[in-house]
């Protein structure tokens, strides 16, 4: 079975929804907390997933949260036909590396959660273990305006220490996060 297939029928069908916009696909990811900072992601795939983590994944009553164990990225994007798995976290200002690192930590746990879940009751051995993963960082995506700033300290951000740090951007192309 499709890893899509696996992932339509794990999670409950009140996902994030990707627009047609100029005969392609975009998505409008908001932060839970903000209302006035979103952002806009273009040449989305059309067959993009995409689940806001932060809205509807809740540990806390588990675990007590003194190392961090209980934070998560805003947004996790799975595309089968690019083979990617994106994470997302938000910020409507500057906040601390360290932080959006746990945040992208905790995203990772989720994720390696979603596939231990289809291993054992969707009998899905191989579920998602071929994507690339890639982390990021959005600051600063309130209404003021200003240069779009990319920060790759690395060529690849498959890892949350690597993250790829956008800011002050509005809109975004999907090649950018998973180059």
């Amino acid at each position: 079975m499709s890893d899509t297939s696996v992932l339509g029928r794990m999670f409950h069908p009140n996902r994030i929804k990707i627009e047609e916009h100029h005969n392609r696909y975009k998505v409008v990811l908001q932060e839970p907390q903000a209302p006035d900072s979103r952002i806009e992601i273009h040449n989305i795939p059309d067959d993009a997933i995409i689940i806001d983590l932060d809205g509807s994944f809740a540990n806390d009553s588990l675990f007590k949260g003194n190392q961090g164990e209980c934070k998560r990225a805003d947004y996790l994007i799975f595309s089968e036909q690019r083979q990617r798995i994106i994470f997302i976290e938000m910020k409507k200002s500057a906040s601390s590396r360290k932080d959006i690192i746990k945040q992208l930590k905790g995203s990772l746990c989720v994720f390696e959660y979603l596939q231990v879940i289809a291993r054992e009751f969707f009998h899905e051995s191989d579920f998602l273990a071929n994507y690339e993963q890639c982390f990021i960082s959005i600051t600063h995506t309130g209404t003021q305006t200003r240069k779009t700033e990319i920060e790759k300290t690395t060529a690849i951000h498959n890892r949350p220490e690597l993250m790829l740090n956008l800011s002050w951007a509005r809109t975004i192309q999907f090649n950018l996060l998973v180059a």
